[in-house]
C-alpha cells in the first residue's frame, strides 16, 4: 500500500490524501486492514510513539523496531485488524518530499504464516524509495511561478488561450502575456515548439495532493 499525507502528519487519519492498495488474498481481509483508518483511539498501535519520533526525516523499518513483541501482539492494532486481515509483519518507508511539503508511505505486508522482512529487504526497499524520490526533486527543479505553470498544464491539456484565459478568470491579455513568457523563458516560437520542450521537462510523479492544490488555486 502507498500513500500521501502532508509532511508528518502521518497518525493523522484526517489528513490523507489518498493511499493506493493491492495485493489482499480476499476483499474482506482488505476491509479489516483499511477500516483501522477510520479509527483514532490512543493506544491503538504501540508502534505510534516510535512513528512520531522519527519526526519528518526519510526512514525505512520493520515493525520489530516500532514496537515490541509483547506490546504487538497485545495490542488492538494487530488482534482486531492485521490478524483478522492474515498480517503479521510489515515494513514501513516514509519518503520526506520537501518540495512539495508532503510525505510518501510505503507499506508492505506479510503474511502471519511468513517471518520478518529481512535486512536486505528493508535497504532495497529504501534504496527504491529513496530513487523515486529523486523524480520529484528533478522536476522540482523546473517548476515554474504557480500562474504560467497553470496556463501551460491548460495548454497543454489542448485549452486555447481564450479558453486558458475564462479557466483561471483572468483577462485574455494577462494570459497572453503567460503565454509569451513562456516562449521567451525556452527560447521558442510557436505553441508547437512550446508543447514539445515541456514533454521534455522532467516530470514527478504523480500526487493527488498536487491534484487537490492545483484544483484550488485555478
Amino acid at each position: 500500500m502507498a500513500a500521501e499525507v502532508p509532511e508528518g502528519r502521518l497518525l493523522e487519519p484526517s489528513s490523507h490524501m489518498g493511499c493506493v492498495d493491492t495485493g489482499w488474498g480476499t476483499e474482506s481481509e482488505r476491509r479489516a486492514w483499511m477500516s483501522v483508518c477510520e479509527r483514532q483511539e490512543p493506544e491503538l498501535d504501540p508502534s505510534d510513539a516510535a512513528i512520531a519520533r522519527q519526526g519528518v526525516r526519510s526512514f525505512t523499518l520493520g515493525r520489530e523496531e516500532l514496537a515490541t513483541d509483547r506490546s504487538w501482539y497485545r495490542s488492538v492494532m494487530f488482534n482486531e485488524h492485521y490478524r483478522p486481515a492474515q498480517l503479521n509483519h510489515y515494513l514501513l518507508s516514509h519518503l520526506h518530499i520537501p518540495e512539495y511539503g508532503a510525505a510518501h508511505y510505503v507499506f508492505l505486508f506479510k503474511t502471519r504464516s511468513e517471518g520478518p522482512f529481512t535486512e536486505r529487504e528493508r535497504q532495497i526497499v529504501h534504496h527504491l524509495h529513496g530513487e523515486l524520490g529523486e523524480l520529484w526533486r528533478a522536476a522540482s527543479g523546473a517548476q515554474l511561478p504557480r500562474r504560467l505553470q497553470q496556463t501551460l498544464t491548460l495548454l497543454q491539456a489542448g485549452y486555447s488561450e481564450k479558453e486558458v484565459a475564462e479557466r483561471l478568470e483572468l483577462s485574455p491579455g494577462t494570459v497572453h502575456d503567460y503565454c509569451k513568457a513562456l516562449h521567451k523563458r525556452w527560447k521558442v516560437r510557436s505553441r508547437a515548439e512550446l508543447l514539445a520542450r515541456a514533454r521534455a521537462l522532467p516530470q514527478a510523479p504523480h500526487l493527488m495532493m498536487q491534484e487537490r492544490a492545483n484544483a484550488r488555486r485555478v
